[in-house]
């Protein structure tokens, strides 16, 4: 059973200062704590996996324990990123200060995302 609760108490007790490059794996644990198994792969496709698992896409604001898949940018990470969103702010491997976008790169060019929340 999906506990949204675990999962953002994981990812912000394991988060680092700065990004490290693993916001997948670190999102993904999160997840898992929280009650839910996921395949891993790449932030970019993560998505399928979220919506095999019980998630559903969805559209609007988000709210605590949504999900956000970001495409790469030309000149990025070509992993894409994912982020978790505690009701404040999103949390991947690190804090995300600046909302959904995780660096200057991705909020100069705002690649497209996906938002996914758990019923």
């Amino acid at each position: 059973m999906w506990n949204k609760e675990a999962a953002i108490n994981f990812v912000r007790n394991n988060a680092h200062a700065h990004a490290t490059g693993y916001c997948a794996r670190a999102v993904t644990a999160a997840i898992e704590h929280g009650g839910v198994s996921l395949h891993h792969d790449n932030a970019k496709n993560m998505g399928k996996y979220l919506v095999l698992a019980g998630f559903r896409e969805v559209y609007g604001n988000p709210i605590k324990g949504d999900v956000a898949i970001i495409q790469p940018y030309t000149g990025g990470n070509t992993a894409g990123h994912m982020a978790i969103f505690d009701g404040h702010y999103w949390w991947s491997d690190f804090k995300q200060e600046h909302g959904v976008y995780p660096g200057p790169g991705y909020r100069k060019n705002q690649p497209s995302y996906k938002l996914y929340r758990h019923n």
